[in-house]
């Protein structure tokens, strides 16, 4: 069993950081249970191993945002982009990343050469941050950017080939990147997408990046599932297949989206997808990673059906 969140979180950056002692969760930024734009926050919440509550920290710099990502790298979270809805419902994406540090505390480093949000993203070798297509200010884009810690700076790396989309999943495992699905424009609003792609990662060339479009995973396309490494595979559970805006209701006739129960993985050594799974996690939504601790994978709030936050924190072995 692994202790509620403080508040009802969704939409919220999670990671974590692992230690001699176990992994230290992480969240940062999201909406809470009133589901509006005045309920974007930049609060965070660490939970250490064997603690039995979650601990408030230092608000994440920069402005209350949704749609960021965070990823665990060298000893610190970093939180990269977002985007802020003002009272009027105007949406801006940003640019900003911040590192979290158990010791010296929040810092900011090298912004995004591209402001990004509802992005996937992974850490890679313990020295790059992989950042994948997602949305910018007025549009998806496929850029790929490369953060290099051992430098602090930003490159851009192949473009992602498939649709350029917002609100997909994906996780990195060893030097494989998979990509799938999320949301893209289309004429009178959006659609969700169906895609599946492999990205081959090459230490000794970081920037190129062979993709390679996989076949149809299981089940429906799906929109801001959670997503992560598990072992050797990479694990897709839950999201929606209905485009929703940050309340939770859908574009299309502004009822509430509907979360998925079900999981499906990707087998890198195969190259295959694995069937459904059977884990048993609740149906969510609205996440923005399948936070992996040694064999056990996290969802950190996220929305049930409704739409309603959750500040349920469940885990699950594969």
């Amino acid at each position: 069993m692994v202790s509620s969140l403080p508040e009802p979180l969704s939409n919220n950056a999670v990671a974590a950081l692992e230690g001699p002692d176990g992994c230290t969760l992480v969240t940062a930024t999201g909406i809470d249970g009133s589901l509006v734009a005045a309920g974007i926050h930049t609060r965070a919440f660490a939970l250490a191993p064997d603690a039995g509550a979650w601990t408030a920290l230092p608000a994440t710099p920069g402005p209350p945002r949704i749609a960021a990502s965070a990823v665990a790298l060298r000893g610190r979270v970093y939180v990269l982009g977002g985007y802020s809805v003002a009272a009027g419902g105007a949406e801006t994406t940003h640019d900003l990343v911040a590192a979290w540090d158990p010791v010296a505390d929040w810092t900011m480093v090298a912004p995004l050469p591209v402001p990004i949000d509802d992005a996937v993203v992974g850490a890679w070798r313990d020295r790059w941050i992989v950042v994948v297509s997602g949305w910018s200010n007025t549009a998806p884009v496929a850029a790929v950017q490369l953060y290099d810690a051992d430098t602090g700076t930003w490159a851009m790396a192949t473009p992602f080939p498939g649709a350029a989309v917002f609100g997909h999943a994906g996780a990195i495992a060893g030097d494989e990147l998979l990509v799938v699905d999320g949301v893209k424009s289309a004429a009178g609003g959006f659609a969700i997408v169906k895609q599946a792609w492999r990205g081959a990662l090459d230490p000794e060339r970081p920037t190129e990046i062979a993709w390679t479009q996989l076949a149809d995973h299981p089940g429906p396309a799906r929109y801001r599932a959670a997503a992560g490494t598990l072992g050797t595979r990479l694990v897709v559970h839950g999201g929606t297949d209905t485009p929703y805006n940050f309340d939770g209701r859908r574009y299309d006739n502004g009822q509430p989206a509907l979360p998925l129960e079900t999981a499906f993985a990707f087998d890198p050594a195969s190259s295959a997808f694995v069937d459904e799974l059977p884990i048993k996690l609740p149906a969510t939504m609205d996440h923005r990673g399948l936070v992996g601790c040694g064999e056990l994978g996290h969802t950190i709030g996220g929305m049930t059906g409704g739409p309603t936050s959750t500040a349920v924190v469940s885990a699950v072995r594969l």
